[in-house]
């Protein structure tokens, strides 16, 4: 009977109470945050307003951008804000920062498009040069009824997010004194229900503020404790997800911007700059250059993408890998003598079989030697061995290129991680090819790490596959 739900049931009252606290503490953080957020912005609105009817004048002729930024300057220590003054086309008049200020650019935001309209716009954003949040606001200035420029202004919410927390501090302490009184008057009736369900509750509010990284302790074995497993699982799952998914999209963000950046100004100047044929076909071969590095882009998270969705079991084979590694490595050697490296390697006639799925022996094989014609100047050495050692098989690839820190050689193997971005990037690396090694040698049951070059100078880059125990007659 105790274990029945219906008779546990009696006591929910004890669960509407924590429902009703926390949905009141929601409701009230919400409208609190509402009204901070409107009394900001008509402030700020009124700042900027006020701004924009001191610097029109100087708007109207050449402007002088001292002037203007001793005008930001002085506002911005009185509203304690950042105040930047624009003219028609963008471009920054006065910037209320003097030192590494924006002066002479063109600030392309949103706020300020709209401020040239005379629309209103508004927006809220994190700052890493302060490391805080911040409100934007911008306003038309006006002469004569003209649009002439704009004034943006940028506050931080700092304190409004300070009075927040203490609010949200002050009504958890609100909420957990309910619960605790809760719990005191109904303890003697159903304690065995409220101590999960007061877990569940509480891990469930802290994973709709962000923290997934919960698990209930399982101490009944009803139905209650039935849900706290499957809420276990459910956190684990979604923690995992929600962390790829971030990575995922802020990293392929990251790397697809600067191409697609490159193309978005090239073809503008194409389409809006009279350009020579010979200037049309170096753009073209820009153009060209950017899409290719967006499709190995493209191609590299591909393969990534299988690789995470796939099992690698149900398409192993036993095989000899040296004529595929021989065969690659071959078609390497072109590149890596057109660009003046010598290259060698030295393969055994025949090596013992490994569980593989050769085309991805092939891409380590690719990846890893790829990767060290890319980073070794010309003139250097690229050298190739595949061998049994013990009850492995060792792969290596040295070379005297760049190198690597010792204190990066974990790090390298991160997705999208490169230890010189700028040269990374000229070289047309997606930063991705080493992660793919880490994982198709991983789901080979192997290792892969990195070593200084020999005799102290480039890198070697090591992978080891296990040899399988087979039969007596197989060997």
């Amino acid at each position: 009977m105790l274990k029945s739900i219906r008779t546990k049931l009696t006591v929910t009252y004890i669960i509407l109470i924590v429902t009703v606290m926390v949905s009141s503490s929601f409701l009230l953080l919400n409208i609190l945050k509402q009204y901070y957020f409107d009394y900001q912005y008509t402030e700020m609105t009124r700042s900027a307003a006020l701004i924009s009817s001191f610097v029109a004048p100087k708007l109207v002729d050449k402007p002088d951008v001292v002037d203007i930024s001793n005008v930001a300057f002085d506002f911005a220590r009185q509203f304690n804000a950042r105040v930047i003054v624009t003219d028609h086309k963008q471009r920054v008049v006065g910037d209320s920062q003097r030192i590494e200020g924006l002066v002479g650019t063109t600030l392309e935001r949103k706020e300020i498009a709209a401020a040239l309209e005379q629309k209103e716009k508004w927006t809220v954003q994190y700052s890493d040069l302060s490391k805080t949040w911040v409100l934007q606001v911008a306003v038309p200035v006006l002469q004569e009824d003209k649009v002439v420029g704009a004034v943006f202004l940028a506050s931080s919410l700092s304190q409004i997010h300070g009075i927040q927390r203490d609010i949200r501090n002050y009504l958890i302490i609100a909420t957990v004194l309910a619960v605790i009184v809760a719990g005191l008057l109904g303890r003697f009736l159903a304690r065995k229900m409220t101590d999960p369900l007061q877990a569940l509750t509480v891990a469930a509010e802290k994973m709709a503020r962000g923290d997934l990284s919960q698990q209930v302790k399982v101490s009944t074995n009803d139905e209650i404790g039935r849900l706290t497993i499957k809420f276990n699982e459910m956190a684990r799952q979604l923690q995992q997800s929600t962390k790829q998914l971030k990575e995922f999209v802020a990293n392929a963000s990251h790397e697809m911007r600067t191409p697609l950046t490159s193309l978005n100004i090239l073809v503008k100047s194409i389409r809006d700059y009279p350009l020579s044929k010979e200037e049309q076909q170096e753009f073209l071969e820009d153009i060209d250059e950017e899409l290719e590095r967006l499709i190995r882009l493209v191609d590299d998270l591909l393969d990534l993408t299988r690789l995470d969705s796939v099992a690698s079991d149900d398409t192993m084979v036993l095989l000899d890998i040296v004529p595929a590694v021989q065969s690659t490595l071959e078609m390497l050697r072109k590149r890596a003598e057109e660009k003046g490296l010598i290259f060698s390697y030295s393969l055994p006639e025949r090596a013992a079989p490994v569980l593989v799925v050769l085309h991805q022996i092939k891409q380590i094989v690719f990846n890893l030697v790829d990767n060290a014609i890319k980073y070794t100047p010309a003139g250097g050495q690229i050298k190739v061995t595949l061998k049994e050692e013990g009850d492995v098989l060792k792969f290596c690839v040295s070379d005297t290129g760049v190198g690597i820190p010792e204190d990066q050689r974990e790090k390298i193997f991160e997705r999208f991680y490169r230890v010189d971005k700028a040269r990374s990037r000229e070289q047309g690396g997606t930063g991705l090819g080493l992660s793919i090694v880490r994982e198709i040698v991983k789901r080979h049951g192997g290792k892969v790490w990195v070593e200084d070059g020999e005799q102290g100078h480039g890198s070697t880059f090591i992978v080891t596959l296990p040899l399988p125990e087979l039969p007596a007659e197989e060997n």
